[in-house]
């Protein structure tokens, strides 16, 4: 390819020339023609130079780059198809796992200590690598601890001298994440294992945290350490390869590229690469609007089969042939059908199910969109995939979302009836929050990264459902302030429906009132976030909110304790409330009685039995009180 830049360069120096030929002034044409060119090379060659450094700083200790002779590398793919190649490079696919290095490294290694279950940990920076000096992992190992202890700060001083076991300095290696948090990783020793170091860096708040204080785990399980051979390399990378060894202990894992690069979506470009090195061969596949045997391009698939594509990673799976996998890694190529290689989480004897769905087996755990999409109607019934809304090359890295796929003409697309009906049908404002498609349809029912997101299995707003998996409703979701006899008696009223059989309790209580402070953990941090989403707030009249918002301030999760935290901070009165989600338990119950008084003494809540509001404006406490002792404490484990 670089023979047609050089060629290119060329031409330009002689359009100049020949615009030289006819005038002195022209120049400064010549000039700027010839200095285009020579900057346009620049910057091919100085990219190619920046991958090959940072590639270079892999040791023997890192998954090896490079599966076989039909991969590739995106690299390749840069001279010919250079806009897919930019939109590509700017999305957070690209980045799920990168070399540790100065422009991938976010978070703060300037000499940082933190004490944390009774050990340190120092980081630092050495030129463009990055050290963490700390108790040696496989010790760590043999002897656990938890306690309350966590804290960093920035610090010269020397390590205490008597620390427990002994302590060894590693380099980081690898990185995931660069949209929410960060993780890193370490190499153990065991051949190219990588294991997590055990903190996580948040971009929201800009500080290291516990690394299982970010999931959805048993808050008194003992400390974990991921593997990334095992845990990430399935979809943090392309065609990857554990390579477990004989000894089921060490690994020799090898990658074609580290994070989610084009061959993941393309497959394996080497025969494309070599085919098209012939650049007539490439115009005139151009010319005829044909397309090319030897890549597959998702857009030229099905629907169901393009959705594949994206349901190799985003869905919960397991490979039908698990040993095979770890030695051999993924088999199930871009085009191919993904459930003959696949078990996808469906069928309810599938093991993970529990830890990643409702009851009634949709999906409630992030990036596992494909498990939603197939169980839809749109998707079983019609054509609809992911590349209905979602596009890669046309969209902006956040959400991936094609042009105008946030608003109604994602479902007007198909559903061409509601278009000039849209307040009939909704009963909401058009133009409003109530009368956008997604918000009743896809509503954010589905936990992850610290926050709700939406669900991808299209359904409609069902008290009765309700009532059998404990997942929240879209109408409760934005009206926080309603009971569900109140949303089934208008969903009866609008739709038909069947009034649900209610309990005295759902009559007289809020919905989300019984859900924070009745409800599992999962179903905590849902309602919890939902006090900070905007459409809610208004909805609902948020003066209300903080003391339940409160009552989770000492969560015994500390996900659910973060994410009500930062609804807190939201509201009106509280923008500069002092909490840190991860200190001790005596602070936490502090700092939730501190929100209780401060609202009690500031704000003017209108009367409402359904909110325990009584009509002096003071809160019942004790029937607070009651409904948070009936919290259902079972352990909550989600995948994400």
């Amino acid at each position: 390819m670089l023979v047609e830049w050089l060629l290119v360069i060329l031409l330009l120096i002689g359009a100049g020339s020949l615009i030289f030929s006819r005038g002195a002034p022209a120049f400064k044409y010549l000039t700027a023609f010839t200095s285009l060119a020579v900057a346009l090379l620049g910057v091919w060659l100085w990219q190619g130079r920046l991958e090959a450094r940072i590639a270079s700083q892999t040791s023997l200790t890192v998954p090896h780059i490079g599966r076989s002779k039909d991969y590739a590398g995106s690299a390749s793919c840069r001279a010919c198809h250079p806009d897919q190649y930019s939109t590509w490079r700017r999305s957070f696919h690209r980045t799920m796992t990168q070399v540790a290095s100065p422009e991938s490294v976010r978070g703060d290694f300037n000499g940082v200590n933190i004490h944390f279950d009774g050990d340190e940990y120092r980081l630092e920076r050495r030129g463009d690598e990055f050290w963490v000096d700390m108790v040696d992992p496989d010790w760590k190992m043999k002897h656990p601890s938890i306690t309350e202890s966590f804290t960093a700060t920035r610090s010269s001083e020397p390590l205490a001298a008597d620390l427990p076991g002994p302590r060894v300095q590693r380099r980081i290696s690898l990185v995931t994440g660069s949209h929410q948090m960060q993780a890193y990783w370490i190499d153990n020793g065991h051949g190219n294992q990588q294991f997590s170091l055990p903190f996580t860096y948040l971009f929201e708040t800009q500080r290291w945290v516990p690394r299982r204080c970010v999931f959805m785990k048993d808050p008194k399980e003992l400390p974990w350490s991921q593997v990334w051979n095992v845990g990430c390399v399935d979809c943090h990378s392309t065609a990857g390869q554990p390579w477990e060894n004989a000894d089921k202990v060490s690994f020799d894992t090898r990658v074609a590229e580290f994070g989610i690069a084009c061959e993941a979506c393309h497959g394996p470009a080497g025969e494309h690469v070599r085919e098209n090195s012939n650049p007539f061969r490439r115009y005139a596949l151009h010319f005829k609007k044909e397309g090319d045997a030897t890549i597959v391009n998702p857009s030229r698939l099905s629907s169901k089969r393009s959705s594949q594509v994206c349901g190799r990673c985003h869905s919960v799976h397991a490979p039908l042939d698990s040993e095979g996998w770890f030695q051999h890694g993924e088999t199930v190529l871009p085009g191919e059908d993904l459930e003959a290689k696949m078990n996808i989480v469906r069928q309810r004897s599938f093991e993970l199910r529990p830890k990643t769905c409702w009851s009634d087996g949709m999906i409630r755990v992030s990036g596992r969109e494909y498990n939603g999409l197939i169980q839809s109607p749109c998707y079983i019934n019609g054509d609809l995939a992911c590349a209905s809304c979602h596009s890669m090359h046309q969209s902006a890295p956040t959400n991936q979302l094609a042009a105008e796929m946030d608003s109604n003409t994602a479902c007007l697309q198909c559903h061409k009836t509601f278009a000039k009906s849209i307040s009939e049908h909704t009963h909401h404002a058009a133009g409003s929050t109530g009368s956008l498609c997604y918000n009743c349809h896809m509503p954010y029912t589905t936990y992850g990264l610290l926050k709700a997101l939406r669900s991808h299995q299209i359904s409609s707003p069902n008290v009765n459902t309700t009532l059998q998996t404990g997942r929240p409703n879209a109408c409760n979701l934005c009206h926080l302030d309603k009971t569900l006899a109140w949303t089934s008696q208008n969903l009866s009223a609008w739709y038909k429906m069947p009034e649900a059989p209610l309990s005295d309790e759902n009559r007289s209580v809020a919905a989300s009132v019984l859900w924070l402070l009745k409800g599992d953990a999962g179903l905590r941090a849902l309602m919890a976030w939902h006090m900070g989403w905007k459409p809610a707030r208004e909805a609902s009249h948020e003066s209300w909110f903080p003391p339940y918002l409160a009552t989770l301030l000492d969560d015994p999760y500390p996900a659910v304790r973060y994410i009500a935290g930062r609804s807190l901070k939201r509201l009106p009165g509280f923008e500069n409330f002092t909490y840190d989600s991860f200190s001790t338990k005596v602070k936490l119950e502090s700092a939730r009685d501190q929100a209780i008084d401060l609202w009690q003494q500031t704000a003017k809540p209108e009367p409402n039995p359904y909110l325990l509001i009584e009509t002096n404006g003071v809160l019942r406490r004790d029937l607070l009180h009651d409904l948070l002792q009936a919290r259902n404490d079972r352990i909550v484990e989600l995948l994400e």
